[in-house]
């Protein structure tokens, strides 16, 4: 294989970018595409081609939209344990309260990992999600626990982890809009310990409740961080940050620094556009076309992935979109996210995963 298209970290597949949810940290109020579904063809021919070739070491089934509502999301999900994926989804998980068979179905599918952004933990926070009418704050909430102590009853393999967006102000990032969800290391521990409780009540071999306290204590505001509190159970917090930056005008662009899209990381619209990182959620930087005859491979050796390549491997970021996505919005932020992006991607990532080969990937 072509140095050019050595193996992906992770290559995310929009099977739908239709979500019946218009979050307000999320872009999909304001993003400009068709909304549709992948064609079932389509989607057959990716994942026959990773499972080919090894092109991808994780598949992911998500990009914009929520992959629940793909009318053919179990079928896709079946074929890509039939050819030996590994396959991630994430998911809202409004489908578990509005189709409760999605409960079972999801519990027996065999993912590798389930995301379920649960975001919002409670009830005044849940109304920036704009949710469907019909799906209230308790019956959203107890869709989630229902699947979870459904789940941890079961001999399921998948690694389940409960995400939570977190709002504490951070130097370092960016985001688009200015929310107010969890703001403090208190009130964090609070929800997670709240959800913990809610999640293992009753299970036959949940941990201690001393030892799942520690694990939230080692919880620290403004990181990404993943607190492990049973075996298929991660409790999982996550800074708010931009989408890539497209929508505003307010950033200074960075002009250096490293990103690992197109190399280690690549998605691939609804319509088979493909792009090189899951940010990119309007396709404007098209790197070619997966279509019969087509294939990710020719597209990932293609020159518009090639020259996004070499341009980061000199640290030099040539394109508009992500000079803003790595900007910042004073000059100094902007300094720190090229610096970091540097560190990060060829100093910290690297080390943590000579540690652990499977760091970043779980």
């Amino acid at each position: 294989m072509p140095a050019a298209v050595s193996p992906l970290e992770r290559l995310h597949i929009e099977v739908t970018n239709v979500c019946n949810f218009k979050c307000e940290f999320c872009p999909d109020a304001i993003m400009q595409r068709r909304r549709g579904h992948m064609d079932p063809a389509l989607l057959e021919q990716i994942l026959a081609e990773v499972a080919a070739t090894g092109l991808a070491r994780v598949i992911a089934f998500h990009l914009m939209g929520e992959p629940l509502l793909y009318p053919h999301l179990f079928e896709g999900i079946h074929r890509a344990a039939e050819l030996g994926l590994r396959l991630h989804l994430t998911s809202n998980g409004s489908t578990f309260a509005l189709w409760p068979e999605h409960v079972e179905k999801l519990s027996r599918s065999r993912l590798t990992k389930l995301t379920l952004s649960l975001q919002t933990p409670d009830p005044a926070t849940f109304s920036i999600r704009g949710a469907p009418t019909r799906l209230t704050p308790e019956r959203y909430f107890a869709g989630i626990t229902q699947f979870l102590q459904t789940h941890l009853r079961s001999t399921s393999p998948t690694r389940v982890h409960l995400k939570f967006l977190d709002t504490s102000p951070h130097p370092f990032l960016v985001p688009h809009k200015a929310l107010s969800v969890i703001d403090s290391a208190q009130q964090m521990r609070a929800q997670l310990s709240a959800w913990a409780r809610r999640a293992l009540q009753g299970i036959p071999d949940a941990p201690a409740p001393d030892w799942v306290d520690a694990q939230i204590a080692t919880y620290r505001a403004g990181r990404w961080q993943q607190i492990p509190i049973h075996p298929r159970l991660v409790l999982e917090t996550f800074p708010l940050d931009s989408w890539g930056n497209v929508e505003t005008n307010r950033v200074i662009p960075a002009r250096w620094g490293y990103c690992n899209g197109a190399s280690a990381q690549a998605g691939i619209l609804y319509d088979g556009t493909v792009v090189p990182c899951c940010k990119d959620y309007e396709g404007r930087i098209p790197l070619g076309q997966v279509a019969p005859g087509r294939s990710l491979a020719d597209t990932l050796r293609g020159q518009p992935a090639c020259v996004l390549r070499q341009g980061f491997h000199r640290l030099q970021v040539n394109h508009p979109v992500c000079q803003r996505c790595m900007g910042g919005d004073t000059f100094a932020k902007a300094l720190a996210r090229q610096v970091g992006s540097v560190v990060y991607f060829k100093v910290y990532r690297p080390w943590k995963q000579s540690l652990d080969p499977g760091w970043g990937q779980v």
